[in-house]
Protein backbone atom coordinates (compact mmCIF):
# COMPACT_ATOMS: atom_id res chain seq x y z
CA UNK A 1 0.00 0.00 0.00
CA UNK A 2 2.98 2.32 0.64
CA UNK A 3 4.49 1.61 -3.12
CA UNK A 4 0.95 1.38 -5.16
CA UNK A 5 3.22 2.08 -8.33
CA UNK A 6 5.59 -0.94 -7.27
CA UNK A 7 5.05 -4.06 -9.69
CA UNK A 8 5.26 -6.89 -7.46
CA UNK A 9 5.19 -10.58 -8.37
CA UNK A 10 4.47 -13.53 -6.61
CA UNK A 11 6.22 -16.46 -7.55
CA UNK A 12 4.78 -20.17 -8.25
CA UNK A 13 1.26 -19.19 -6.86
CA UNK A 14 1.79 -19.44 -3.29
CA UNK A 15 2.52 -22.98 -3.58
CA UNK A 16 2.38 -25.13 -1.40
CA UNK A 17 0.52 -23.81 1.41
CA UNK A 18 -0.05 -20.08 0.68
CA UNK A 19 -2.36 -20.23 -2.37
CA UNK A 20 -5.46 -18.96 -0.31
CA UNK A 21 -3.05 -15.89 0.70
CA UNK A 22 -1.82 -15.38 -2.81
CA UNK A 23 -5.20 -15.39 -3.89
CA UNK A 24 -6.75 -12.77 -1.23
CA UNK A 25 -3.62 -10.64 -2.16
CA UNK A 26 -4.01 -10.98 -5.50
CA UNK A 27 -7.43 -9.47 -5.61
CA UNK A 28 -6.85 -6.68 -2.79
CA UNK A 29 -3.84 -5.03 -4.47
CA UNK A 30 -3.96 -3.64 -7.75
CA UNK A 31 -0.33 -4.08 -8.38
CA UNK A 32 0.16 -7.57 -6.93
CA UNK A 33 0.56 -10.26 -10.04
CA UNK A 34 0.79 -13.92 -10.06
CA UNK A 35 2.86 -16.15 -11.57
CA UNK A 36 2.12 -19.85 -11.79
CA UNK A 37 5.29 -21.09 -12.14
CA UNK A 38 6.08 -24.38 -10.25
CA UNK A 39 2.24 -25.51 -10.35
CA UNK A 40 1.74 -28.85 -12.47
CA UNK A 41 -0.87 -27.72 -15.21
CA UNK A 42 -3.19 -30.72 -13.97
CA UNK A 43 -3.68 -29.35 -10.74
CA UNK A 44 -3.79 -25.70 -11.27
CA UNK A 45 -7.11 -25.41 -11.07
CA UNK A 46 -7.55 -27.23 -8.07
CA UNK A 47 -5.23 -24.22 -6.40
CA UNK A 48 -7.12 -21.92 -8.24
CA UNK A 49 -10.15 -22.85 -8.88
CA UNK A 50 -11.14 -19.19 -9.86
CA UNK A 51 -8.51 -18.70 -12.57
CA UNK A 52 -10.31 -17.20 -15.12
CA UNK A 53 -11.44 -14.21 -12.63
CA UNK A 54 -7.35 -13.33 -12.08
CA UNK A 55 -6.23 -14.32 -15.09
CA UNK A 56 -5.38 -10.51 -16.30
CA UNK A 57 -3.04 -10.58 -13.04
CA UNK A 58 -1.81 -14.19 -14.29
CA UNK A 59 1.29 -14.74 -15.37
CA UNK A 60 2.39 -18.51 -17.38
CA UNK A 61 6.04 -19.39 -16.09
CA UNK A 62 7.41 -23.30 -16.16
CA UNK A 63 10.11 -23.37 -13.47
CA UNK A 64 12.39 -25.00 -16.05
CA UNK A 65 14.51 -26.38 -15.45
CA UNK A 66 13.76 -27.97 -12.06
CA UNK A 67 12.91 -32.02 -10.91
CA UNK A 68 9.63 -31.48 -11.93
CA UNK A 69 9.47 -29.44 -15.13
CA UNK A 70 11.59 -31.74 -17.39
CA UNK A 71 9.94 -30.67 -20.55
CA UNK A 72 9.05 -26.87 -21.22
CA UNK A 73 6.70 -27.85 -24.14
CA UNK A 74 5.23 -30.72 -21.63
CA UNK A 75 4.05 -28.12 -19.09
CA UNK A 76 2.62 -25.65 -22.12
CA UNK A 77 0.64 -28.49 -23.81
CA UNK A 78 -0.73 -29.58 -20.19
CA UNK A 79 -2.19 -25.66 -19.46
CA UNK A 80 -3.13 -25.30 -23.07
CA UNK A 81 -5.31 -28.67 -22.52
CA UNK A 82 -6.92 -27.23 -19.23
CA UNK A 83 -10.90 -26.55 -19.60
CA UNK A 84 -10.42 -22.92 -19.57
CA UNK A 85 -11.68 -20.46 -22.27
CA UNK A 86 -8.68 -19.40 -25.58
CA UNK A 87 -8.89 -15.99 -24.37
CA UNK A 88 -8.19 -16.79 -20.49
CA UNK A 89 -5.29 -18.92 -21.81
CA UNK A 90 -3.92 -16.27 -24.32
CA UNK A 91 -3.66 -13.29 -21.32
CA UNK A 92 -2.07 -15.88 -19.03
CA UNK A 93 0.28 -16.83 -21.33
CA UNK A 94 1.49 -13.70 -22.77
CA UNK A 95 -1.03 -10.38 -22.36
CA UNK A 96 -0.24 -9.90 -18.64
CA UNK A 97 3.09 -9.70 -19.13
CA UNK A 98 3.15 -7.88 -21.97
CA UNK A 99 0.66 -5.29 -20.02
CA UNK A 100 3.25 -5.63 -16.98
CA UNK A 101 6.03 -4.76 -19.35
CA UNK A 102 5.10 -3.25 -22.23
CA UNK A 103 7.88 -2.89 -25.06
Amino acid sequence: MDFPKLKILMAHGGRPIWMQTAFFLLRRHKNVHLDISGIPPKILLRYFPRLEEIAHKTLFGTDWPSPGIPDIKQNLEQFQALALPDAVKEQILSKTALEMWPG
